[in-house]
């Protein structure tokens, strides 16, 4: 199955799951969600030698999950070091979504360092493995390749295209090497550092013993191997996962649309989302949004079922762990009176739920598209950097908010919670007059987009009203606002 969230390329089809520098990391597993179709382990000893060097990264694509441990030269200082490191990522990261292998990408990173001779002398191991057939190949660049280890004491290193460090040696070109991954089989990729902390054959030992006593588990491998390591070295990185048994059939149910059938849609939802590997957190999240739509079918719908029908919910993984689900019914949707302030909580409640919700109201019915990718690491908490001001007002059938004051891009979040909230999720019409922004205006544009979003799937075009010759206006204009909202001067007299 592939499909992707229909943005392209710019919109981050992939997920950054390794970080690089030893400030982001402690001594203890990354939590982080799995990417489709394995039971994934990343751990991290930081060293204390020459931080910043060390490259790491698990990035899920559509049907296919790479991952990357590296290391760049010396540099002069830990920022040069870095940046090395998100340029070589970049280049990396263009490669695979163009469809290459890892031999063609690290071919591709070799003539990338010819011109980068600050990136000349990294090392790497690329692996990518495709969780619908359980294949795996590699390309190294003067590293170690994956190991793929047998419950029964089996070892074997899966090398694929290999050849010296970046812009040295040759690089081989031959074919790669595909391995398909036991269910019962756990693969190993590590750092050049962990390597060394298990010298003369040392490593191999220690992971079949691990495995013979404990059974293919990644956590308990990867915190093993780097427990051992002395603090007088650079960063220990160990990746380890095994294939994971997760429900790739998709999801499809149809229930009489009435308020007492919406639990066994819930129940069976939740089974789903469960086997196809979706953390407790967004489980509950898509539970919520598709609880939210059905009943809305109910009650818009179907009046509360009194006129018969189905509400049917489908949905489907994509390779990267990413889920969509569509809520669809074949009633006749009756908008809530603006003046009723008890609803239109539904729509908000998906948009604060999902990372994108569209609504498509026809005359054979609504469809409810849903989609939301893994969540990352928990936050602190959601961080509003304030300095803006909401005045919220009903005019007649509209409702206006007056925006003032600054807003830098990490108020976004914030802005936009606070506009659906006054747009009820975007059932309300809604004007913002923006007059009063002045200053950075970068959150007040991304922000835009969502609300704009919801406005135009509700079918009622948000209004933006900013002087012709303010810097606001030119924001608006260069972010392309004007094809998705209605901009104006300001906005027209109440009546």
């Amino acid at each position: 199955m592939e499909w992707t969230d229909g943005r392209g390329a710019t919109d981050r089809p992939c997920q950054r799951v390794g970080v690089v520098t030893v400030t982001e990391f402690a001594r203890q597993p990354l939590d982080r969600p799995d990417p489709a179709g394995m039971r994934l382990a990343t751990v991290l000893l930081p060293g204390g030698v020459a931080p910043g060097r060390d490259w790491h990264d698990v990035l899920p694509l559509d049907d296919r999950v790479a991952l990357v441990i590296g290391q760049v030269p010396r540099q002069p200082t830990k920022d040069i070091a870095e940046a090395v490191v998100e340029r070589l990522r970049g280049a990396l990261t263009t490669q695979l979504l163009q469809g290459r292998g890892p031999a063609e990408a690290v071919l591709a990173l070799h003539r990338y360092a010819g011109y980068a001779p600050e990136a000349a002398g990294t090392t790497l191991c690329l692996a990518v493995f495709e969780p619908e057939t359980r294949s795996l190949r590699c390309a190294t660049a003067g590293h170690p390749g994956v190991l793929l280890i047998s419950r029964d004491g089996w070892v074997r290193q899966l090398i694929g295209s290999r050849g010296g460090p970046l812009a040295s040696g040759y690089p081989d070109l031959g074919g790669e090497t595909v391995e398909t991954v036991g269910q019962e089989e756990i693969v190993l990729q590590y750092s050049i550092e962990l390597g060394r902390c298990h010298p003369d054959a040392g490593l191999e030992r220690a992971v079949v013993s691990l495995v013979a006593e404990r059974g293919p588990d990644p956590r308990a491998l990867c915190e093993r191997l780097t427990a051992s390591c002395p603090p007088d070295i650079g960063d220990a990185v160990a990746f380890a996962f095994t294939p994971s048994a997760r429900s790739n059939r998709p999801f499809a149910l149809s229930v009489p649309a009435e308020p007492a059938k919406l639990s066994l849609l819930r129940k069976e939802l939740t089974a789903w989302l469960t086997a196809s590997g979706v953390s407790e957190e967004d489980t509950f999240a898509f539970v919520l949004a598709v609880g939210e739509a059905a009943s809305n079918s109910v009650e818009h719908g179907y009046d509360n079922g009194r006129d018969g029908g189905l509400v049917t919910v489908t949905a489907e993984a994509g390779g990267s762990g990413a889920i969509r689900i569509t809520v669809s019914d074949n009633g006749r949707w009756r908008y809530p009176p603006v003046a009723d302030h008890s609803r239109g909580r539904g729509l908000l409640i998906m948009r604060e739920s999902m990372d994108e919700v569209l609504v498509h109201r026809g005359e054979h019915g609504t469809v409810v598209t849903l989609f939301k990718r893994p969540s990352r690491a928990p936050s602190n908490g959601r961080q509003d950097p304030g300095g803006y001001e909401l005045s919220v007002a009903k005019v007649g059938e509209v409702v206006r908010v007056e925006v003032s004051g600054e807003l830098p891009a990490a108020s976004a979040p914030a802005l936009r919670r606070g506009l659906l909230t006054a747009a009820r999720g975007g059932v309300f019409p809604l004007q913002l007059d923006l007059s009063g922004v002045a200053g950075d205006v970068e959150g007040l544009v991304l922000a835009l987009f969502s609300v704009a979003d919801a406005a135009s799937a509700a079918g009622r075009p948000l209004v933006l009203a900013a002087p012709r010759t303010s810097s606001v206006r030119d924001a608006l204009a260069t972010a392309g606002l004007h094809r998705i909202a209605t901009v104006t001067d300001a906005l027209e007299p109440a009546r």
